[in-house]
């Protein structure tokens, strides 16, 4: 079994807004995601052929889950270790991701998680928008002019993206490109519209001419700027709460256990340090994951920051939590480690992704085919 399809790929543009990861990989014909199709198959070779069907069906309805158990599962072979798939455990009903055991015989208990901030509200609002920008950049509404969004604050209120289309289509058909570039070169303002509906919504629009090699291309997008997006703080809640969700799961184990992370961003040392163990000095008061009273069942929390086209450069941490019952800190990890000691952080060196995984630094390749 095979995770893509063997096909001809003639698809030479990007994704859609609204499309999936595995449907785009699936179909495009970029070098790097030849790149990335080959590296995965390797990875889904060496998985259990008992769970792959499962695996594979995952990827095309939960693309992130499974990917990152893909990655976590290849991750602990290159480690040295025996690895087995959603094992039975002993008195327990649910099955863990994985149990691996190393060389030496030791075992550790490793269960996934993805950590994000996108509430199910926000992201019924990221589809709406998704649907707006796949109806502006769908066909040839723009071929030449690039297109600057101005801000969107409420997802909710974007309305049938067919009437925003229609509004851009008729006010670009009246452009020259050479006149407005012209015209912007001696000082006058680029077209720039207001779109508004009965419901109260409203969204700038400002055209920009392309440049006369790009005029005409269907495979480049007209949308060139797009409304911008801003964080407010770190990624400590997250990455609490996605392994505050984990970390029990289990109830007592014989065997340490760890939970793996993949964060969306914020995956610095110091905000993760500080989402583990507290914002203030380690101790009894600190208000992190894990303290002597909280947590101590979980020996520690992988931490990466990984999608398909960065597997070789990904981040990698082990951080071992100082309170567990059962450490794992004799296992041969090889990788990035942080222990906590009453004088800080110690940060131990190891392998990085591009060593681990056996990856040379322009990998996957060019996005673009020239």
């Amino acid at each position: 079994m095979n995770l893509f399809d063997d096909i001809l790929r003639t698809h030479r543009g990007p994704a859609t807004h609204t499309e999936g990861t595995f449907s785009f990989l699936n179909r495009s014909a970029w070098p790097a995601s030849e790149g990335v199709r080959n590296l995965l198959e390797s990875f889904f070779r060496r998985y259990p052929s008992s769970e792959s069907a499962e695996l594979k069906s995952k990827f095309e309805t939960q693309f992130d889950s499974a990917f990152f158990e893909l990655y976590l599962h290849e991750l602990l072979l290159r480690l040295g270790c025996e690895v087995a798939v959603h094992p039975t455990l002993k008195g327990i009903g649910a099955k863990p991701d994985f149990v691996a055991r190393f060389r030496q015989g030791q075992e550790v208990i490793l269960e996934a998680a993805i950590a994000t901030d996108r509430t199910d509200k926000e992201r019924a609002g990221d589809a709406r928008l998704n649907a707006l920008y796949d109806a502006i950049t769908s066909k040839t509404i723009s071929p030449n002019f690039f297109l600057r969004l101005g801000p969107i604050p409420d997802p909710d209120a974007v309305p049938t993206p067919k009437k925003i289309r229609k509004f851009i289509k008729e006010r670009i058909a009246g452009l020259d490109p050479d006149v407005v570039q012209r015209a912007v070169q001696i000082g006058c303002e680029l077209p720039r519209w207001t779109y508004r509906d009965e419901g109260g919504f409203e969204l700038e629009i400002t055209a920009h001419p392309k440049p006369p090699e790009s005029r005409g291309n269907p495979e480049i997008r007209p949308i060139g700027a797009y409304p911008g997006e801003v964080r407010w703080g770190d990624s400590r809640a997250v990455l609490k709460k996605s392994i505050d969700s984990k970390a029990t799961k289990y109830g007592d184990l014989d065997t340490p256990f760890v939970i793996a992370v993949n964060a969306k961003w914020g995956t610095g040392r110091d905000v993760v340090a500080k989402a583990l163990f507290g914002s203030n000095e380690f101790g009894d008061k600190s208000d992190g994951v894990w303290n002597p009273t909280r947590n101590t069942r979980l020996s520690g929390v992988l931490v990466s920051t990984v999608v398909p086209w960065s597997i070789h450069c990904a981040p990698l941490c082990l951080y071992h939590n100082s309170f567990a019952q059962r450490s794992c800190r004799e296992n041969p990890w090889k990788i990035p480690q942080a222990i906590a000691r009453d004088s800080g952080m110690q940060w131990l060196e190891g392998s990085n992704s591009a060593e681990l995984f056996e990856l040379p630094k322009e990998w996957p390749g060019e996005r673009w085919d020239n």
